[in-house]
């Protein structure tokens, strides 16, 4: 009896993703962080960034947990026509080829073509505070969680305050990913 595996396509082409990517960081590298620096590994599905959405499985890495909002719709970054996801139980290693984002190689995990990412932060930082870094990302989120101004308090408390809603809303919205990304594998 040969293994059964199956393929299906989900089209995104208005849709925000969010995953975990764990990845080792000197503490150095500040808070925020940019998908161009990131290098993509060759894995068991391909060239890719590979990402959870299972937070337990991410900090069992004892990696740096970082958040990854991504679009599968990379031609507002330069890619045109790449802007599905491709899920299949098979070990699926053309995906890119075959002209996909990422391909769902699992219910909670995932490799994405890195120009699809387009905010990246650490889900935790205990660093220097950062209002201009914490800015950009902000602004460059596409639902956010807050808003910053130039009337907006910034002491100690207010960035504790930012930092516990951006690791609270990185993890819901991850948890509405797999909700969304879930249902393919039932």
């Amino acid at each position: 009896v040969g293994a059964s595996f199956f393929e299906a396509m989900l089209r995104c082409r208005d849709v925000t993703f969010h995953a975990y990517y764990c990845v080792q960081l000197f503490d150095s590298i500040g808070f925020e962080l940019y998908a161009k620096d990131l290098q993509e590994v060759k894995g068991p599905h391909g060239l890719g960034i590979y990402c959870t959405l299972d937070l337990q499985r991410a900090q069992d890495t004892n990696k740096t947990v970082l958040l990854a909002e991504f679009k599968a719709n990379a031609a507002e970054r330069g890619v045109p026509g790449i802007c599905d996801l491709l899920f299949s139980s098979a070990g699926s290693d053309n995906w890119r080829e075959r002209g996909y984002a990422g391909v769902v190689y699992s219910p909670t995990e995932l490799c994405i073509r890195v120009e699809c990412i387009r905010v990246l932060y650490r889900r935790e930082w205990p660093g220097a505070i950062s209002w201009p870094a914490l800015k950009r990302i902000v602004d460059a989120m596409q639902d956010p969680p807050l808003a910053l101004d130039s009337d907006s308090a910034q002491s100690d408390t207010a960035w504790a305050k930012a930092m516990e809603r951006l690791k609270s809303y990185g993890d819901n919205q991850v948890s509405k990913t797999s909700e969304q990304l879930g249902p393919a594998w039932q």
